[in-house]
């Protein structure tokens, strides 16, 4: 499958309809962050430390989550760090083609999602995903935790499902595509979370809903098929099957440009979803019966969602060029030789099952 020439494409302006605005504790977030990076070797070469501080992940985590208080930004950004480090080693890596190494991760990490500590001698992934669910462990509750815990397995094993459409070179279907992208761009998670920032707890009879989930899909999905626009260039370079204006090219029979339209097209159609959404909440509450103070958390668990979808769509307009060093050239990533890892990126995660004792199986 050869890559797809993007010469000529006319590329679609983002405009931002959610509110956004930076948290004004960011200067005081990056060392804290670089140092938990470092204790858990997440970056453990000056290559890989650079890229990862190119991506602006610290400045990204402030849009995210404004109102959040520096202890808790910390924790969220070591959060959003350990999804970066993971994502490159399945996007950028040989990992996103081994589905046996893809099953033997997800076999790893989601017990430690519910609770099981991390194996003595595990990779560096694991261990410092311990400390991140122990981090929120101690500041959200049982329901939470367990809501965590399954959207990041979610991801897991959306990652299963990628690397066996990539080792095959397997162009998934649209209707096969919208279903499994929620869940491995595990932005539902990340929307979650929102309650760490608000200090508040949302009730489980609304959570779970039907309309809940309805509404964290759509504003998750906004933020997928973005990034799916966004980083082509990227991807084209790469092979990959799993990005929606590929699967839509492939699907429909019709042009690159054409293409990128529609998925541009299907991503800002979901705004109004969420303004229709926003506009059933008060309504969804009478329904649920909540009292004034599970109102005014809900309320505002919710506006915190709309500033976490704002500012992530801000930050991808003012970190755009973060992708332009992956031009059809491969010069400035140091890709290497064919069938190897880009020189910026160690194999962080393990061929072998890590028994709970710490010896692989």
């Amino acid at each position: 499958m050869d890559a797809p020439s993007l010469n000529g494409l006319v590329w679609p302006t983002w405009h931002i309809p959610f509110p956004h605005r930076q948290n004004p504790v960011v200067d005081q977030v990056e060392a804290a962050h670089l140092e938990w990076m470092d204790r858990f070797a997440l970056a453990p070469t000056t290559k890989a430390m650079e890229h990862y501080r190119k991506a602006r992940n610290v400045e990204g985590n402030a849009w995210f989550y404004p109102t959040a208080s520096l202890e808790d930004l910390i924790l969220l950004t070591n959060m959003m760090g350990w999804f970066w480090i993971f994502d490159d080693q399945f996007d950028d890596g040989q990992t996103g083609l081994d589905v046996a190494k893809a099953k033997t991760i997800a076999s790893g990490i989601i017990p430690i999602l519910y609770g099981a500590p991390a194996p003595a001698g595990s990779p560096a992934p694991y261990q410092g995903l311990a400390d991140v669910v122990q981090g929120f462990g101690r500041r959200l509750g049982p329901d939470s935790m367990r809501r965590l815990g399954r959207g990041i397995s979610q991801f897991m094993l959306a990652y299963i499902w990628e690397t066996e459409n990539r080792s095959a070179r397997r162009f998934p279907t649209l209707r096969e595509y919208i279903h499994m992208r929620v869940h491995s761009g595990c932005v539902v998670p990340v929307y979650d979370v929102v309650e760490l920032a608000e200090n508040v707890s949302l009730p489980y009879r609304l959570r779970e809903s039907v309309w809940m989930n309805d509404f964290l899909f759509d504003a998750a999905n906004i933020i997928n098929w973005q990034n799916d626009v966004v980083s082509l260039v990227k991807e084209s370079n790469q092979h990959h099957v799993n990005n929606l204006v590929y699967i839509l090219q492939n699907q429909n029979g019709c042009s690159l440009q054409e293409a990128v339209d529609t998925a541009y097209g299907m991503a800002t159609g979901l705004n109004e979803k969420i303004f229709r959404a926003q506009r059933e909440l008060p309504g969804m509450m009478d329904i649920f019966r909540l009292d004034d103070t599970e109102r005014d958390g809900v309320q505002r668990w919710f506006d915190g969602v709309l500033l976490a979808l704002g500012g992530c769509m801000k930050w991808h307009e003012i970190t755009h060029n973060r992708y332009l060093r992956y031009t059809t050239a491969l010069d400035d990533i140091d890709r290497g030789a064919p069938g190897a890892n880009p020189a910026y990126l160690a194999d962080l995660l393990p061929n072998e099952r890590i028994h709970p004792g710490g010896a692989p199986v």
